[in-house]
């Protein structure tokens, strides 16, 4: 499932799995008594800090963290907006799937390549 995490496109293969297999990793707590308000403030704190401190996430916990959204709200997109004070509110949206395969695409072709679609190397899921 194709899922955009503010400015990056991730392609997480069966959310709810992941989300099984690593949550302890996320440090989230058990997910499945999450509502989507508590889904939404994790995230949007993860990146904050990530965006202060390295950076941004990388490819695989932005899948880690777009599997808690699909999987808690059934969303497929979390967007930070930016405030006046330098601040972010986070967006849940559904996005049509169209509209992503698309992005994907000029992602790929603004990095100086045109993969296919969920062609990040795939590890074993620990």
């Amino acid at each position: 499932m194709l899922f955009l995490l503010n400015d990056q496109i991730v392609d997480v293969d069966i959310p709810e799995m992941r989300l099984e297999r690593r949550w302890r990793r996320m440090g989230c707590g058990k997910p499945h008594a999450f509502r989507a308000k508590d889904v939404v403030n994790f995230v949007h704190a993860r990146l904050e800090q990530a965006r202060f401190f390295v950076r941004g996430v990388d490819y695989q916990e932005a899948c880690d963290l777009a599997s808690l959204i699909i999987a808690r709200t059934g969303a497929n997109s979390l967007i930070l907006r930016q405030a006046e004070d330098g601040s972010t509110e986070p967006q849940l949206k559904i996005i049509p799937h169209q509209v992503l395969e698309v992005y994907a695409r000029g992602a790929a072709n603004d990095e100086g390549s045109a993969p296919q679609i969920g062609t990040e190397p795939r590890r074993a899921l620990s």
